[in-house]
C-alpha cells in the first residue's frame, strides 16, 4: 500500500508541475504573437509539456489513487473524501481547459489576455492547497 501512496504522490507532483507551467507558457505565447520563432518554440514546449508529462502524470495519479482507495475503501464513506473528490473533478475540468486552451493557442487563436492567463495560472495552486489540506487534515465535515 505504501508503494501506491508514494507513486500517487510522485505522479501528483509531476501533474501539478505541468499545470503550474502551462499557463505561464500561454502568458509568453500571448506576449509573443508577433514573433513567429518565439511563438513556434512556445507552442512546441507547451505541446510536449501537456502531452508528454502533464497528461500522463494525471492518468497515473488517478490510477495510483484508485489503487490506494482499493486498499482503504472506508474513505468512500467519509464526508471529507467526498469534498476532496469534488475538488479533484474541478481539477480535471481545469486540466481539460488547459488542453482546450493549448489547442486554440496552437492555431494562433489567442482568446485570453496576458492578465487572464496570469489569473488562471493561480487556479491549480488553490486546488492543491484544498486537496492536500483535505487529505492530510481529514476534517470532520
Amino acid at each position: 500500500m505504501l508503494i501506491f501512496k508514494a507513486l500517487h504522490l510522485i505522479t501528483m507532483v509531476c501533474w501539478f508541475a505541468g499545470l503550474f507551467y502551462m499557463f505561464r507558457l500561454f502568458v509568453y505565447q500571448a506576449k509573443n504573437q508577433s514573433n513567429k520563432s518565439n511563438s513556434d518554440l512556445l507552442k512546441q514546449m507547451a505541446f510536449k509539456l501537456f502531452y508528454y508529462i502533464t497528461t500522463p502524470s494525471m492518468v497515473l495519479t488517478l490510477l495510483f489513487g484508485m489503487l490506494l482507495l482499493m486498499h482503504i475503501p472506508v474513505y468512500l464513506h467519509v464526508p471529507w473524501f467526498h469534498v476532496k473528490m469534488l475538488f479533484i473533478l474541478i481539477l480535471l475540468t481545469y486540466h481539460y481547459f488547459v488542453g482546450y486552451t493549448l489547442h486554440k493557442f496552437m492555431k494562433d487563436e489567442i482568446f485570453l489576455s496576458v492578465r487572464q492567463c496570469r489569473i488562471i495560472n493561480e487556479v491549480p495552486t488553490v486546488l492543491l492547497i484544498i486537496i492536500i489540506g483535505l487529505a492530510v487534515l481529514k476534517p470532520n465535515l
